[in-house]
């Protein structure tokens, strides 16, 4: 099926809540209301035209004013992909999981969650995986201050950038 057949299919089922799409290129992309995620995506499961069966990532996304979830699928019987993204508020970020349409968001939203703050409404296990428990912010936001010193220890990297010239990252 052809992205903008899917496109179709989905806003004939779910309306406004399905919203701008991008149909071009090799990753065809399309928004969608953050309350209707969730049943977007058993849709998508569970539709036999459909049969969205992997979902192949979750990641958070800071686009400095907000924050944003970007949904990887594919269908491995009718080899089709598409990519659904939502927009949430930078203040209080939240969308419902996706752990009971995909057991394997599990992992994907705790990234998020740790990286970017993004909570994940009934996650069944929503704690730091990368970062220790006590770490203070989300690493992956661009208004991120990285920390001097963690528990006495001084947080400088030095590393050769690019180009093989030394920088110092605090």
């Amino acid at each position: 099926m052809e992205a903008k057949e899917i496109f179709d299919t989905l806003r004939e089922k779910f309306g406004d809540r399905i919203g701008d799409a991008d149909l071009e290129g090799r990753e065809p992309s399309l928004k969608i209301e953050t309350d209707a995620i969730a049943d977007v995506c058993l849709f998508l499961k569970d539709e036999p035209a459909l049969k969205f069966n992997i979902l192949l990532c979750v990641s958070g996304v800071d686009y400095k004013t907000s924050l944003g979830v970007v949904y990887h699928m594919t269908s491995i019987e009718h080899k089709h992909l598409i990519c659904l993204k939502v927009e949430i508020d930078r203040e209080d970020p939240k969308v419902p999981t996706l752990t009971r349409v995909w057991p394997t968001a599990d992992w994907h939203e705790r990234e998020a969650f740790d990286l970017f703050g993004i909570k994940f409404l009934d996650h069944p296990n929503l704690t730091r995986i990368l970062c220790a428990e006590d770490w203070v912010g989300h690493p992956l936001r661009k208004d991120y201050v990285f920390p001097t010193e963690y528990h006495g220890v001084p947080c400088e990297i030095e590393y050769l950038d690019f180009f093989g010239e030394q920088k110092r990252w605090q």
